[in-house]
């Protein structure tokens, strides 16, 4: 399994790691620990999840997978919350699911509107809950996560010394125009910050393609440290382990080009209804 360092933070990651979005009611408690028992068997030492990822259930089937298999793996996870008490309420109870002394990166998950900037940013807030805990020893280190609001991503990465950033890198983003790639990447390696990167299957749509390798590629090419793809299945992580493994060349300005067509056409399928993909994009 190839590994790059985590910018900063002395942990060479699987530059596949495992992300938990997709353990709900799809996969049962035993399919989705078998999952991971079988992602640390194929070299995925980073594994990624979040507090409200599957009402819960996503930390929980993590903590019970990793009981006797914790040493050697990384694991992050997110917080939600903006206030101090209502943050360290959330981390409580993302330690007992997670049945671990020690969170290795915290992310204060998804940067929004300027409002939930002020919130995140406030003295007395989410911030101050997380690095009680890392003061205590018990998170090691501080991040941030967002998805659609990038020029507030660089906002905060600027105000606060955040340690790592997790941020689409997908050609779905490239493909509009809409790119952390170019415009929060270069902001947080100029501040020596870890970068994790997601979206990379944007969020399951690369299903309608023709094949899903060139998406990985496109990613793992990019200047990131790690790639974080959720799989609901032996076959999805077998298939994406075993592209990783390849060591695929980066892909040129040329050919992503013609991958940014591919996506485009695909995302017209989910241009209607109550979300847009493509009006996020414009």
């Amino acid at each position: 399994m190839p590994t790059r360092e985590l910018h900063g933070l002395g942990w060479h990651a699987s530059l596949l790691t495992l992300g938990g979005v997709k353990w709900d009611s799809k996969l049962s408690e035993s399919e989705a620990i078998e999952l991971i028992h079988r992602a640390i068997d194929l070299g995925v030492n980073t594994i990624d999840t979040a507090a409200v990822y599957a009402g819960g259930e996503s930390e929980r089937r993590l903590g019970k997978a990793l009981r006797d298999r914790r040493e050697g793996v990384w694991v992050n996870t997110k917080t939600t919350k903006r206030s101090y008490d209502e943050a360290r309420e959330q981390i409580d109870l993302s330690f007992k699911q997670l049945q671990t002394d020690v969170i290795d990166l915290m992310f204060v998950h998804s940067v929004e509107d300027d409002d939930d900037v002020s919130k995140i940013l406030d003295s007395n807030g989410v911030l101050r809950a997380i690095e009680s805990y890392r003061d205590a020893g018990q998170i090691k280190h501080i991040g941030v996560s967002g998805h659609w609001y990038k020029q507030n991503m660089t906002r905060v990465i600027e105000a606060y010394p955040f340690e790592a950033i997790l941020c689409p890198v997908g050609i779905f983003n490239e493909a509009y125009g809409y790119s952390y790639l170019k415009e929060v990447v270069p902001v947080a390696r100029e501040r020596g910050l870890a970068v994790l990167g997601m979206k990379v299957m944007a969020a399951g749509r690369v299903a309608h393609t023709a094949d899903p390798t060139p998406y990985l590629r496109f990613a793992i090419g990019q200047d990131i440290d790690t790639a974080v793809i959720g799989c609901e299945s032996i076959e999805q992580l077998e298939f994406n382990v075993a592209t990783v493994k390849s060591r695929p060349e980066p892909m040129s300005d040329a050919e992503a080009e013609g991958y940014f067509e591919e996506a485009r056409r695909v995302t017209e399928h989910f241009d209607s209804g109550e979300f847009s993909w493509v009006s996020h994009y414009r």
